[in-house]
């Protein structure tokens, strides 16, 4: 009886062994042909040509699913290959009081408003030269909604490979950028709260007919830096813009012969080790936009602006002075028609909050003094403009800004303007 269970044991051991083996195997280890060990190792060889031969007939499966679904696409018209269309929109609801134009009166209310309304269409027509025509909103008197142009220019360009100390050089023509907005929006990234300081008060807007060029310094910024922080004006030591403008503005008409200068230089003077620093000048020289009256001159419109901006993964902030005499409308005048000084600064800052940056806050803090030397006019009031607000930014730069905005104003007449915004910036 014992050696009957010492035997079942036996036999129950050896089929353990051999489990899982292929049948051939097995029988040669039963006849003692081969080992367990040896049986196994020629059973995990076969495995892994096995598991290898699947992955390449997966691939090759794979790459021809890719080719036939290739070869079934309808082709690309050869006009729409190089062709971009786009669109920026702001879409905003906002609630709060203004000033009513008397003393000590205000206003409220409370609206939905499109404050912006891009259709951007630019074509590259060869390798030196785009053309671009973008299309903005206004509402007039009666509520109606009506396009109006923004930028309608060609632009050529040119790719040198950043071999030069000035890069990347471009020329537009035509109703073109100037060379401030832009490159402050590009920093900011808010204008959907509001236009920036400098557009804000007055002093003039983004765009304009004439001609521009502009370029990088010493090449561009890595990859990595364009890709994590901002790839626009992302000149490894800085970039230019300097242009010769009608002086109207993009939604005004000349109104004179004279023709107005702004430039632009920005410098990244450190960018192997603190690369978002860049500290940048402006400038304009010309006269404001009024009609020649004969025997009487033109108010000036000339001034500067210096700023420091720095701009990282989740932080960036902005600090800048302006100095300014007279604006580009012409109306910023003393009694006698000479321009009168405008002088003031702003500072913001946006936070994003790791490790995604979709959530974040902003802070911005304006003050304007339309009148520092005290010249007898009219206008003399110093405005201080708070803003805080939080955003969360749902997939590519389309985002929610909810916004809380309070305007000061030293003139004792007028009261304090407030108001809070819900924004959505949709972008494709």
């Amino acid at each position: 009886m014992g050696c009957l269970i010492v035997l079942a044991a036996g036999v129950a051991a050896a089929a353990q062994e051999t489990e899982g083996l292929d049948p051939l195997l097995r029988i040669l280890v039963e006849n003692k042909v081969i080992t367990v060990d040896q049986a196994k190792a020629v059973q995990a060889e076969y495995a892994k040509q096995k598991a290898q031969e699947t992955s390449v007939l997966k691939e090759d499966i794979s790459n021809q699913v890719g080719s036939d679904l290739k070869k079934s696409a309808p082709a690309v018209p050869e006009a729409l290959k190089n062709l971009h269309i786009g669109g920026l929109a702001y879409i905003s609801f906002q609630n709060g009081s203004k000033y009513a134009g008397t003393a000590n009166q205000t206003s409220s209310y409370s609206d939905f408003v499109l404050k912006r309304g891009y259709l951007d269409v630019q074509d590259d027509i060869t390798p030196y030269l785009t053309g671009r025509i973008t299309t903005d909103i206004t509402r007039d008197s009666t509520g109606d909604w009506k396009p109006r142009i923004k930028y309608l220019y060609a632009k050529f360009h040119w790719d040198d490979k950043g071999t030069g100390f000035v890069s990347q050089p471009y020329v537009e023509l035509g109703q073109v950028h100037v060379p401030w907005h832009d490159y402050e929006e590009s920093i900011n990234g808010f204008r959907m709260q509001d236009e920036m300081f400098i557009e804000r008060n007055g002093i003039f807007n983004s765009a304009d007919m004439g001609a521009m060029v502009g370029g990088n310094f010493g090449g561009q910024m890595s990859a990595d830096y364009k890709k994590n922080v901002n790839s626009a004006y992302a000149g490894r030591y800085g970039s230019f813009q300097a242009g010769l403008y009608t002086g109207g503005g993009y939604h005004a008409a000349e109104k004179n012969q004279n023709k107005v200068f702004e430039g632009r230089i920005s410098v990244r003077p450190f960018p192997d080790v603190i690369p978002g620093l860049q500290f940048t000048a402006f400038g304009v020289s010309g006269k404001g936009n009024l009609a020649q009256v004969p025997g009487k001159e033109l108010p000036d419109w000339t001034g500067w602006d210096g700023m420091v901006s720095y701009e990282s993964h989740y932080v960036t902030a902005t600090a800048q002075y302006l100095d300014f005499k007279g604006n580009q409308a012409g109306t910023a005048v003393n009694p006698d028609g000479t321009a009168r000084k405008q002088k003031g600064y702003s500072f913001f800052v946006r936070a994003s909050f790791p490790p995604d940056t979709r959530w974040g806050v902003i802070g911005r803090y304006d003050r304007f003094d339309p009148n520092p030397d005290g010249a007898p006019t009219l206008v003399d009031d110093v405005q201080k403009t708070l803003i805080g607000g939080v955003f969360y930014n749902v997939y590519k730069d389309n985002k929610f800004l909810l916004d809380y905005q309070v305007k000061q104003h030293n003139d004792p007449k007028i009261p304090d303007e407030k108001r809070v915004q819900l924004t959505f910036q949709l972008k494709f």
